[in-house]
């Protein structure tokens, strides 16, 4: 019964620590929003910066495996080269140590005042920013009490001798603590959880320091089995961008590995207390390894195009657009999607053009480009449909949720665009149909001005310019008025009998298009006040 609660109270313990790192990373993903995006674009400016972006994401997202699946998807869609995507990998393998040091302070009681200034400020301020540090105080105290609740549950295990002989073993037999390491790390597909748990142990003197360096060594090779899955299927870049991870951290084991002792020995200098000398090991490791394999990139690429053989594929643009590894940090698959809704904008924009060109000078080149352009639009909307759906709210700012939900009324209103021009593109094609003269005239026109009211509407969207939006409804004010009035003028044509049933018998029809491509460029436009 002991070995039970024991058991559960570890486990508890763990469980609590990985929720509320997870909360806590959810809450930096909120406040560092986009950024982690333009962050990670800039790394590609040298080797340097993006080590030292690495390291900063990786804080942010407070998980090396999501910097990485981050990096899968920027490799895949053609962002990144694999070259940026290791030395950014490079620095994530020093960010992931931060969480470490943090957890091998001994706060005591302290997280309780801690846990309830982080709830005051969250549940009592209305400013998002206030409600967002308090949501961060609250995660680091639940971190804090994890960290307390693991160690209490190990504190029994001294009164275990066979449990105490396993991990003496683990630090005589460093390749068992390696391999056990790596093998608890791929089951939780954490090595933060790892590391921090055999810190809590190390707090009630469970594990010493040689056995937890083994222990942590192993945890950061286990990391990478999410990775190398996640890669499955992506590009070969991207699929040698997830085996770099892996091959990093074995390379650092083999290098380590027959100095294990003296390396124990030098880290025993640095502090007095056994879980901070775990922590300070995870550190030394892991920048070590870093800085070692910096200037070795070039031979680490050479090596992952021996182990994952094949010729580079060109990249198109639009390659793994959308992807959903970016789900993982919500602002940057919002960035992802509104990218997205943007080609498609500019794609419907296009199609106004030909279809232009298709009723007025019945060119049935541009039918055809009109059509297949209709069909892509619709593929897109169905991706985007169902992509922007995944999309969590709960990691995003609520500028980012405004965001989300204006895009995804924004992109029902540019397919219904792209099927209006279809159809008028497709009025010119049927048989018995002319069109007189004057109703030409009048037809251009109309055509112009509702083009230039939905150009507007999609240059506010692209640029998100209030400024921009804000002329779109006196305009399509107008359009309203200059429909109504050729409407009109078309009825009194027809009750004077002044044209034979078969011309201009479709001109209403196509007004009432061209009326409705200005709504829908209008309520483009408000989504655009409601985001900037």
């Amino acid at each position: 019964m002991e070995l039970f609660l024991m058991g559960a109270q570890i486990l508890g313990g763990m469980a609590l620590f990985m929720f509320s790192i997870r909360q806590l990373s959810n809450t930096l993903k909120k406040i560092a929003s986009v950024r982690l995006k333009t962050l990670l674009q800039k790394a590609t400016a040298s080797p340097i910066k993006g080590a030292l972006i690495g390291s900063l994401v990786t804080f942010l997202v407070q998980s090396s495996s999501v910097t990485v699946l981050l990096l899968l998807g920027f490799v895949n869609a053609g962002i990144m080269n694999l070259r940026q995507s290791i030395f950014v990998m490079l620095g994530s393998e020093i960010g992931t140590t931060i969480t470490a040091q943090i957890v091998a302070f001994k706060v005591k009681m302290i997280f309780y005042p801690l846990m309830a200034l982080g709830f005051a400020l969250s549940a009592l301020s209305s400013k998002e920013k206030v409600k967002n540090g308090g949501d961060i105080l609250f995660s680091l105290a639940m971190i804090f009490l994890a960290m307390k609740i693991m160690a209490d549950g190990s504190k029994p295990l001294q009164n275990f001798p066979l449990f105490l002989e396993l991990i003496a073993r683990l630090g005589t037999y460093p390749l068992l603590g390696i391999v056990v390491g790596a093998l608890f790390t791929a089951i939780t597909s954490s090595s933060s959880a790892t590391t921090s748990l055999v810190i809590a142990m190390s707090m009630e003197g469970v594990i010493d320091l040689h056995s937890g360096i083994a222990l942590i060594i192993g945890a950061n090779i286990g990391t990478c089995v999410l990775e190398l899955i996640a890669s499955v299927g992506t590009t070969l870049a991207a699929r040698r961008t997830g085996m770099a991870q892996f091959l990093i951290n074995i390379i650092g084991a083999l290098l380590f590995y027959p100095f294990l002792k003296p390396f124990a020995d030098l880290i025993s200098l640095t502090a007095t207390e056994v879980p901070r000398l775990i922590a300070n090991a995870h550190t030394v490791f892991n920048i070590t390894v870093s800085l070692l394999l910096m200037p070795l990139v070039g031979l680490l690429i050479l090596l992952l195009k021996k182990l994952v053989p094949g010729t580079d594929e060109a990249q198109t643009g639009s390659y793994g657009v959308l992807d959903e590894k970016f789900l993982q940090v919500p602002a940057v698959a919002l960035y992802e999607a509104e990218q997205e809704v943007n080609r498609m904008t500019s794609i419907v924009e296009e199609m106004l053009h030909y279809a232009r060109r298709a009723f007025f000078d019945n060119d049935r080149e541009a039918m055809k480009t009109l059509v297949d352009n209709e069909r892509i639009v619709d593929s897109i909307n169905g991706k985007l449909g169902s992509y922007l759906a995944k999309i969590s709210t709960v990691m995003l700012s609520e500028k980012d949720t405004d965001k989300k939900r204006a895009l995804s009324h924004a992109i029902t209103d540019i397919e219904r665009v792209a099927d209006l021009a279809e159809n008028i593109g497709e009025y010119a094609g049927q048989k018995n149909v002319v069109f007189s003269d004057p109703a030409k005239k009048e037809l251009k026109k109309a055509f112009d001005d509702a083009a230039l009211v939905y150009s507007m509407a999609a240059k506010s969207l692209r640029r998100k310019r209030r400024s921009l939006a804000l002329d779109i409804g006196p305009m399509e004010e107008e359009f309203d008025e200059l429909e109504l009035m050729y409407r009109k003028k078309y009825i009194v044509k027809r009750e004077d009998g002044a044209s034979r049933p078969v011309i201009d018998a479709l001109y209403p029809n196509v007004l009432k298009d061209l009326e409705r491509i200005s709504d829908h460029a209008n309520n483009i436009a408000e989504y655009v006040m409601q985001i900037t």
